[in-house]
C-alpha cells in the first residue's frame, strides 16, 4: 500500500509543494499551461520546530514525539495539511499523508489542467457556432442585392425602349408632315396653274367691266399671297423637321451614353458580388477546417484524460498528450482569432457593398433624371411638329379657298359674254 501512494505522488510535477497546484492554476489566466517538471528538494528535509517562519507557535504544531516524527518523515505535501508522512520502505519516498489526500491532490491537478485547456476550447466552439449564422446572413444580403440591381436593370431599359418607340413616332410624325408639305407644294401648283387660267380667263375677258377686272386683280393678289404663304409654311416644315432630326440623335446619342454607363456599372458590381461570394466560400471552408481541427483536439484531450485516470505509471505519456491538447487548443484559439478578424473583413466588405449599391441607385436616379428631360425634349419636338403641322394645314385650306374663287371668277367670265363664245366656234 505505501508503494501505490508512492506512485500517485510522483504523478504530478514531482515536487514537495503539488498541492497548492490548484490554487494556482486558477489563479492563471485561460489557455496558459500548468508548470510541469518542476523539482524542489522534499518536505522531509525541513525541520518542523512547531513555529512559523516569524517565530509563532503554528496551530498544528507540537512539542515531544510529534515535532520529532515530523524532523524524521516530513509533512504532507497537500495544502492545509501538516500530518506526518508515513514511514517509507523501498522506492521512493511517500509526499502525502494518506491515500486520500493524494487522491485530493491528483484531482486538484486535473481540475487546474481541465480549466487551462477546456475553458478555450468552449469558447472557441462557441464563436464557431456564431460564424455560420453571419454567413448565412450575409449571403442573404448579397442575394437581395443582385435582385435589386435586376430589378433596377430592367426598369432602365424598359425605359430607354420607350424612349426609343417614342423617337420612332416622331420619325414617323415627320414623314407625315413631309407628306403634307408635299401635297401642299402639289396645291400650291395647282395654284400656280389656276392662276394662269385666270390670267388666260383675264386676256380673253378684256372686254369685262372695270369692276369684274378689280375683282380679277384682287384674286391674283389673294393667289400670291396665298402662294407666299404656303412657301413660307413649307420651309418652315423644312427647319422643323432638321431640328428634330438633330434633337433626337442627340437623344439617341445621350441614351446610348447611358446604357454603356449602366451596363459598365452592373458589370462592375456582378464582379464584386463574385469575389464577395469566393470570400465566403473560402471562410467556409477554413471554418470546416477549424470545426475538425477542435474535434481532433478535444479528442486527443479526452483520449489523454483517460489514459491518466485509466493508468497513472503512463504519467508521462499523460503529460506528453496533455501538452499536444494544449498546443491543439491554442492554434485552434489563434485560428479563432484569426476567424474573427476575416469576419470583421467580410462585415467591412458588406458595407462598402452597400455603399456600392447606395452610389448605383444615386446613378439609376440620375439617368432617371436623363431619361425624364429626354422625354420632355420629345414632347417638345412633338408639338413643335403639330405646330408645323397645323400651319401647314392652314396654308392648304388658304390656298384652296383661293383656288374656289378664282374658278368661280373663270365661269363667271365664260357666261357673261355670250355672243362672245358662240362667235368663236363660227369663226373657227
Amino acid at each position: 500500500m505505501p508503494r501505490v501512494s508512492s506512485d500517485v505522488t510522483t504523478g504530478g510535477n514531482g515536487s514537495g509543494e503539488a498541492g497548492e497546484a490548484a490554487p494556482d492554476a486558477g489563479a492563471r489566466p485561460a489557455g496558459a499551461a500548468a508548470p510541469t517538471g518542476e523539482t524542489t528538494a522534499p518536505a522531509a528535509t525541513a525541520p518542523d520546530t512547531g513555529t512559523g517562519p516569524g517565530g509563532e507557535d503554528r496551530p498544528g504544531g507540537e512539542n515531544g514525539d510529534g515535532a520529532a516524527a515530523r524532523e524524521r518523515t516530513g509533512v504532507c505535501a497537500l495544502a492545509g495539511c501538516t500530518e506526518p508522512l508515513p514511514p517509507h520502505g523501498r522506492g521512493r519516498p511517500p509526499k502525502y499523508c494518506s491515500k486520500a489526500h493524494a487522491d485530493q491532490a491528483s484531482r486538484d491537478r486535473r481540475a487546474a489542467d481541465a480549466a487551462a485547456v477546456d475553458e478555450p476550447l468552449r469558447q472557441a466552439e462557441a464563436l464557431a457556432q456564431r460564424v455560420p449564422a453571419a454567413i448565412s446572413a450575409l449571403q442573404e444580403q448579397l442575394t437581395a442585392l443582385q435582385d435589386f440591381l435586376s430589378k433596377a436593370q430592367d426598369g432602365a431599359l424598359a425605359r430607354v425602349r420607350r424612349a426609343e418607340a417614342e423617337a420612332t413616332a416622331a420619325r414617323q410624325a415627320e414623314a407625315d408632315a413631309e407628306t403634307r408639305a408635299l401635297a401642299a407644294e402639289q396645291a400650291r401648283e395647282e395654284a400656280v396653274s389656276a392662276a394662269e387660267a385666270a390670267r388666260e380667263a383675264q386676256r380673253a375677258a378684256e372686254r369685262a367691266a372695270a369692276r369684274d377686272r378689280a375683282e380679277l386683280e384682287q384674286v391674283r393678289a389673294d393667289t400670291d399671297e396665298a402662294i407666299s404663304a404656303h412657301r413660307s409654311a413649307r420651309d418652315a416644315a423644312i427647319d422643323a423637321r432638321a431640328a428634330a432630326e438633330a434633337a433626337r440623335d442627340a437623344k439617341a446619342a445621350e441614351l446610348r451614353a447611358a446604357r454603356d454607363d449602366f451596363d459598365r456599372e452592373r458589370a462592375r458590381f456582378e464582379a464584386a458580388a463574385r469575389a464577395q461570394a469566393e470570400q465566403i466560400a473560402a471562410l467556409q471552408a477554413e471554418l470546416a477546417h477549424n470545426a475538425q481541427a477542435l474535434a481532433a483536439a478535444r479528442e486527443a484531450l479526452a483520449a489523454a484524460q483517460g489514459e491518466t485516470r485509466a493508468e497513472k505509471a503512463r504519467a508521462q505519456a499523460a503529460k506528453q498528450a496533455r501538452d499536444e491538447a494544449i498546443r491543439y487548443g491554442r492554434e485552434a484559439a489563434a485560428r479563432a482569432d484569426a476567424l474573427e478578424v476575416r469576419q470583421r473583413e467580410l462585415r467591412d466588405a458588406a458595407e462598402r457593398a452597400a455603399a456600392q449599391a447606395a452610389e448605383a441607385q444615386t446613378a439609376l436616379a440620375a439617368r432617371q433624371a436623363l431619361c425624364d428631360r429626354l422625354e420632355a425634349d420629345l414632347a417638345a419636338a412633338r408639338a413643335d411638329a403639330a405646330q408645323q403641322r397645323e400651319r401647314a394645314a392652314r396654308a392648304e385650306a388658304a390656298a384652296e379657298g383661293n383656288r374656289k374663287p378664282a374658278a368661280d371668277e373663270g365661269d363667271g367670265h365664260t357666261g357673261g359674254d355670250p355672243d362672245a363664245a358662240s362667235a368663236d366656234p363660227a369663226s373657227g
